[in-house]
């Protein structure tokens, strides 16, 4: 078989093809679009091609030299020529040989065709990526640059903290200190008074001070050189009992934004004094005191048991007799005024409070048994249960004054007899003792 019928020439760089491929296995070009190797594209062997004959039409490209195309033309070996056994697809061929038997140098190939239009996709540079160094010393402008921002920011810091000082210089403030506490807060009641201390206001100004926004008036507080005030604050029972605000500001209304809070008590509680100096109410004290009912005298000593606020303090009661308010029963001996000789027994309970200065107790007898010797034999009497009241407040930091109560009660007697006592009032007076 012939196998140089089924061969053609890359028109680009002469490589020889099988007839049926379309690109040049060497140099990778498309093998249609030239017209230099037309006729080559299929020899028969009678000199009629096999195939289908190409259509220059359909080429593209630009037109090759006529003299080009002969040369290639005449590379193509009629009939059963043998140089074509030996050449591999895609591979650089032998020398071809003329008839003749000579050697046969071909033409150079014709450049590559240029297609009519541009790359389906554009193409864009690959920009050169550089490395940046660790450590690049700043050039002589940025040092300028840097030693400028510098100076601005120490000015900048020397003039903040400048009108830091001075601003601290007319920012007033007050502190608040007191001999009470409720908690931590500082407190106060009426009669007590609260220890002012402030700095920052004007030298040498009247300072306004203020609860809760409403100016004090009666408080006359002056500043020294230095802009320092010291002043004690009296309570007055205007303040009402609570949480209040304590501000100041001088005359040129330099102004304490953080006010003081202080706590108002009643008088007695946070250990303050009660009224007229009384104690306070969670104290424990005695007040020795002594009753007076007309013609008839009894004493006794009052004791007072301190609780925390706001319970106050208890009140429990002993006589010079011997009696006592402890639940126990005790006897009593004695004569009567018909000169008659008794014995009675009494069992009482104290019931009473101690708050702002005021005493209240009450003396509940649940016993009160009269044994009674008379010309007719003994005779026992029982009384009804009764309570004796005693009221009093003090009048001053060591003494007490009051009054006193027992109500109307009846004894029955196992003689068949009752007699009744009558109510009776009176006063009492109580000294401070401990």
């Amino acid at each position: 078989m012939n196998e140089g019928g089924n061969m053609q020439l890359c028109p680009h760089c002469g490589a020889r093809m099988p007839v049926n491929s379309h690109y040049c296995g060497r140099c990778g070009q498309p093998l249609y679009g030239a017209s230099p190797h037309e006729l080559t594209a299929r020899a028969g062997t009678g000199g009629e091609g096999g195939g289908p004959v190409l259509d220059p039409t359909r080429l593209a490209g630009p037109e090759v030299p006529a003299g080009a195309g002969a040369a290639y033309q005449a590379t193509v070996p009629a009939g059963e020529a043998g140089p074509y056994e030996e050449t591999r697809y895609g591979t650089e061929e032998s020398t071809p040989v003329t008839e003749s038997g000579g050697a046969f140098t071909p033409a150079p190939p014709p450049p590559p065709l240029v297609p009519e239009y541009g790359p389906l996709y554009p193409v864009y540079p690959v920009p050169e990526v550089r490395k940046r160094p660790f450590f690049r010393p700043p050039s002589r402008p940025l040092l300028v640059i840097g030693a400028v921002v510098g100076i601005a920011v120490l000015v900048l810091g020397g003039v903040l903290v400048a009108s830091s000082l001075l601003g601290s210089q007319h920012q007033p403030r007050l502190k608040v200190s007191s001999s009470y506490h409720v908690g931590t807060l500082p407190a106060g009641a009426t009669g007590t008074s609260l220890r002012l201390n402030g700095e920052g206001f004007a030298p040498n100004s009247q300072v306004t001070l203020y609860l809760d926004g409403g100016a004090l008036t009666g408080n006359q507080v002056r500043t020294d050189s230095n802009g320092r005030l010291q002043a004690n604050l009296s309570v007055t029972d205007a303040w009402k009992p609570g949480q209040h605000t304590l501000t100041a500001a001088d005359a040129s209304n330099n102004r304490v934004e953080q006010g003081v809070t202080v706590v108002i008590v009643p008088q007695g509680q946070a250990h303050t004094p009660g009224p007229n100096g009384a104690p306070p109410d969670d104290a424990s004290f005695k007040v020795a005191f002594t009753v007076s009912n007309g013609s008839q005298t009894q004493s006794g000593t009052l004791t007072i048991t301190g609780h925390p606020d706001p319970v106050g303090g208890t009140v429990c009661a002993s006589y010079a007799n011997g009696m006592r308010d402890d639940g126990q029963p005790h006897t009593l001996s004695g004569e009567t005024s018909d000169g008659f000789r008794y014995q009675e027994t009494l069992t009482a309970n104290c019931r009473g409070t101690y708050r702002t200065g005021k005493i209240s107790y009450e003396e509940i007898y649940s016993q009160d048994k009269v044994t009674l010797e008379t010309l007719t034999g003994t005779v026992t009497c029982t009384a009804a249960p009764h309570t004796v009241k005693m009221e009093g407040s003090f009048v001053d930091a060591t003494h007490v004054k009051g009054t006193f109560s027992s109500p109307l009660f009846s004894y029955s007697c196992d003689n068949g007899e009752s007699s009744q006592v009558q109510a009776t009032t009176g006063t009492w007076e109580g000294q401070l003792s401990s």
